[in-house]
């Protein structure tokens, strides 16, 4: 089993790593060409966008390395805490702070479309309301639990990284560990006691965490190919 879970690394570090680098080019790409004003606009749509992928892909379990499990929400999501720390590190506290009430208002509609769309009455010959009730409900509840998760978690993660002194690099690798524990802490129960065991659940905390403090430096990787974007070296603490 552990071998098999190996063979599998690869992959889901590949694909992460498609994700981040995918968000961060296209970033790298518009300062290249001269398109700063498209920056704003552009980091918050990927950030929304990673972040209501992260829902739907949550809903299944995968295997890690030997016991550990892991939503496959965990690398979109981490990727958008890349975003809000290339925001915040560009734009400022406060342009951080809206962007995480936006997102946050957004996850709430989709949470109540879920909702909609299971209580609107199924055609006669549609035999799959069953399965699809029950898909749809599990991605209503663990939007609930992102919703929670990260209006705490990245709202902290915003005051870090506006408030922590030093380049760059220094401040993702200090706030990110802190909001990604605080989010992991929120978001596995909210979003998964009672659907799996206890003990089932506790492993996806320690499972989840360890991940996603391993893809730190794939949100410093983005920051880094961003680094002239940010103005390297100069922004300090801006509110």
């Amino acid at each position: 089993m552990i071998l098999n879970n190996l063979a599998g690394l690869p992959e889901f570090y590949g694909y992460a790593l498609i994700t981040y680098i995918a968000v961060a080019g296209a970033l790298w790409l518009l300062h290249r060409l001269g398109r700063d004003d498209l920056l704003l606009p552009v980091a918050s749509m990927n950030y929304m966008l990673l972040l209501t992928i992260s829902q739907y892909t949550a809903s299944k379990i995968g295997s890690f390395i030997g016991p550990l499990v892991i939503p496959m929400g965990v690398f979109t999501y981490s990727a958008s805490v890349a975003m809000l720390d290339f925001l915040t590190l560009r734009y400022g506290r406060r342009v951080g702070y809206w962007v995480v009430r936006i997102a946050a208002y957004l996850q709430a509609l989709v949470f109540i479309i879920n909702w909609l769309v299971i209580l609107y009455p199924p055609a006669p010959f549609w035999n799959l309301q069953g399965a699809f009730t029950s898909m749809m409900g599990q991605s209503a509840r663990i939007a609930i639990a992102s919703i929670t998760a990260f209006m705490i978690s990245e709202t902290y993660d915003v005051f870090l990284v506006s408030r922590l002194g030093g380049g760059v690099l220094r401040r993702v690798g200090y706030s990110d560990p802190v909001a990604m524990t605080i989010d992991t802490l929120v978001f596995i129960p909210t979003a998964f006691y009672g659907v799996v065991p206890n003990d089932v659940l506790l492993l996806l905390m320690a499972s989840q965490l360890s991940v996603k403090i391993s893809l730190v430096p794939l949100t410093m990787l983005t920051v880094w190919i961003n680094r002239k974007a940010l103005q390297y070296g100069y922004v300090t603490s801006r509110t």
